[in-house]
């Protein structure tokens, strides 16, 4: 019975609290959405992350890249603050539960007429990393409270990484720092236009792809377009690789791995009856599993460079590792689904299917068991929505609440007997 007390108490203090907040939440993000900072550059999001944790008491410490920072949550009595290598008694803290927010914006001109449209020209938040970070800035200031209230039983830590959208991402950066030591679960979000707001939705296994950027450069001496013969045919070579390597791949890499290579940018030449010494085409391997771009990133170069043979031209293969799979952990899964439907009835919690996108939280889920869901950012009345990536993104901001609210009943959950199970 008193387990049942204090989760009930716990769970409306939780309720409570995100309402409280909540439009000081939404004035927060449209700050952060306002002023977008790309990769590795988030500076005034770093600050305005730390100075909004310390009015509440909280001292977050900033990744040693200079962006992203991280703060700790302990229990009463154990002390609160950002030193992730010590506990109140001077030993390693562990048996953290992490939560992780993204911090930049992408290289995308705002398309929105909205006053909180982007003031720099150029960037905007179009894949939702404001309200990922305004989320779990929200969670923390919850998480705060339950703590002052007694309702705390287990340390959390804030993650605010740098740099998700670059490649292979901040993640690493952030794991560099230390963010993962003493972790023993992690957890996040990520907007989802295709989830309607009030839900959560998840997945056991892969919830994204692998993902890599390919660069193909094709090189001649050059020549009239009248005298092919005494040149090689640039252009016809990136002709045949564009048309011709996703077939060979299909043949050389089990089906299952759900492979695909698409071509996004292809330059060469500048006269009509000029072939060109220099041609270059770029595109994203992706992958459902890991086996699979394993196995694609070996055969791509030597498949690219039999294609380009016959031509008589000379080739290189430029692949720049990008991120694994996201893989979410089974229990991870029940645990944030449990959460989710604590705060948001039966109704609040979907199946979503695996996104061939990619997500550098992969590597966290590598390191630490866990789970990433999709929170749904789709107004109800809509059956569609600009998609993240484009610049008329935007959500609803409802979601806000029901972010807030689902991590902060899953970081608070007092361990129970399966948590060997997450960390094993």
């Amino acid at each position: 019975m008193q387990v049942q007390t204090s989760t009930s108490s716990r769970l409306q203090l939780i309720t409570e609290e995100t309402n409280r907040l909540y439009e000081d939440l939404v004035a927060l993000r449209r700050d952060i959405h306002a002023h977008p900072e790309v990769g590795h550059e988030e500076y005034r999001t770093t600050q305005l992350v730390v100075d909004t944790l310390a009015r509440a008491g909280l001292h977050a410490e900033v990744l040693s890249v200079g962006t992203g920072a991280i703060c700790d949550i302990l229990p009463s009595g154990s002390g609160s603050g950002s030193d992730a290598d010590a506990d109140s008694a001077g030993g390693p803290r562990q048996d953290l539960v992490g939560l992780r927010a993204d911090l930049d914006a992408l290289p995308i001109t705002d398309g929105k007429n909205v006053p909180y449209r982007s003031r720099t020209d150029g960037i905007c938040h179009a894949c939702g990393h404001d309200v990922h970070t305004t989320i779990v800035l929200g969670t923390g200031l919850v998480l705060a409270r339950l703590r002052d209230q007694g309702l705390l039983h287990r340390g959390v830590r804030l993650i605010f990484q740098p740099a998700e959208e670059t490649s292979p991402g901040g993640a690493l950066d952030a794991i560099a720092s230390g963010a993962l030591e003493g972790v023993s679960e992690v957890y996040a979000l990520h907007c989802d236009p295709r989830t309607e707001v009030g839900k959560i939705a998840h997945r056991v296994g892969p919830i994204t792809s692998a993902v890599d950027q390919v660069v193909v450069t094709v090189t001649g001496s050059g020549g009239h377009t009248s005298r092919p013969h005494l040149t090689a045919d640039v252009i016809g070579a990136l002709g045949a690789v564009a048309t011709e390597t996703q077939l060979l791949l299909s043949r050389r890499v089990d089906p299952r791995s759900g492979l695909s290579l698409m071509w996004g940018r292809i330059h060469a030449g500048s006269a009509p009856n000029a072939i060109p010494q220099v041609g270059v085409i770029e595109g994203t391997l992706r992958a459902l599993d890991e086996d699979g771009w394993r196995k694609a990133q070996a055969l791509l170069g030597e498949l690219v460079s039999q294609i380009v043979a016959p031509f008589g031209a000379g080739v290189e293969v430029s692949l720049t590792a990008g991120v694994p799979p996201a893989v979410n952990h089974q229990l991870g899964v029940e645990r944030l689904s449990e959460a989710a439907r604590s705060v948001l009835g039966p109704e609040g919690v979907a199946v979503t299917d695996q996104s061939l996108g990619g997500e550098d939280f992969a590597w966290m889920l590598q390191q630490v068991p866990g789970a990433m869901a999709r929170l749904g950012v789709r107004p109800q009345d809509q059956d569609l929505i600009p998609d993240i990536h484009q610049p008329a993104f935007d959500v609803d901001e409802r979601c806000i609440r029901v972010g807030v609210a689902t991590l902060a009943a899953v970081a608070s959950r007092p361990a129970d007997d399966r948590d060997s199970g997450v960390r094993g």
